[in-house]
């Protein structure tokens, strides 16, 4: 944050509770208390939906701007009880960000055939678990066209080692790790209740290249972080 904006301070009394605790009373009250106008949190699954609830009936969320990079699961089952306008991110063109969005062919198929068959929509690790199923079968295809017969293991890792390919959560790049790490968009947008769908969405959605958000190949994150983030293509 200093690097991107050097005029914002971070607070002196950060929180952090213990896992699984799931009461959060003296949290929230510290938080806001506090004169930061901002508060992140990588609460997901039950944590984030109990720190909501108690949050939303102490009036949080119309004081704090709230910044949750994990916790869409918590949009879709708390549904209209989750709040507006919080900037929910979601680790991919994921979930209520691209649900909506007819453009994405692949991605329209999957959201349909997924709400057909559970009765409900597919958040963040749906897609990651589909795009790794899909990753393995590209490259299983690749490696035995390649060898002629059943690959190899080492004749599939081979195939899979640099891979690009569409998926239903946008375009993967294996760019990172000597082609073993996987890079690829991230989005963010601001929840709200589409009255017409009758389902949780999100407006003013940002999505932000792989090349913006990660360091080129052969660098840490850290030291790509404090350099100012050279050569990031956003």
């Amino acid at each position: 944050m200093a690097k991107l904006d050097p005029a914002s301070k971070a607070s002196s009394n950060p929180q952090f509770p213990k896992i699984f605790s799931g009461q959060y009373s003296a949290e929230i009250s510290t938080l806001s208390l506090d004169k930061a106008e901002v508060v992140h949190s990588s609460f997901w699954d039950g944590d984030i939906e109990a720190f909501v609830l108690q949050a939303l009936v102490r009036g949080f969320f119309e004081d704090k701007k709230f910044v949750s990079v994990v916790g869409a699961s918590a949009v879709d089952s708390l549904g209209k009880k989750f709040p507006k306008g919080v900037v929910m991110g979601t680790r991919g063109p994921y979930g209520l960000l691209t649900r909506f969005d007819r453009s994405r062919p692949l991605n329209n198929w999957f959201v349909d055939s997924y709400k057909a068959r559970y009765g409900v929509y597919p958040t963040g690790p749906s897609y990651q678990y589909a795009k790794a199923v899909l990753y393995y079968k590209l490259g299983m295809d690749k490696a035995a066209a390649m060898a002629g017969k059943f690959p190899t293991q080492d004749e599939v890792v081979a195939a899979l080692k640099g891979m690009e390919f569409e998926s239903f959560g946008g375009s993967v790049k294996m760019a990172l790790g000597g082609g073993h790490q996987a890079i690829h968009e991230v989005g963010y947008g601001i929840t709200t209740w589409d009255k017409e769908k009758k389902a949780p969405s999100a407006t003013d959605v940002k999505f932000y290249s792989a090349e913006c958000i990660n360091p080129p190949e052969g660098t840490l994150a850290a030291d790509w972080l404090e350099q100012g983030m050279p050569g990031a293509k956003c």
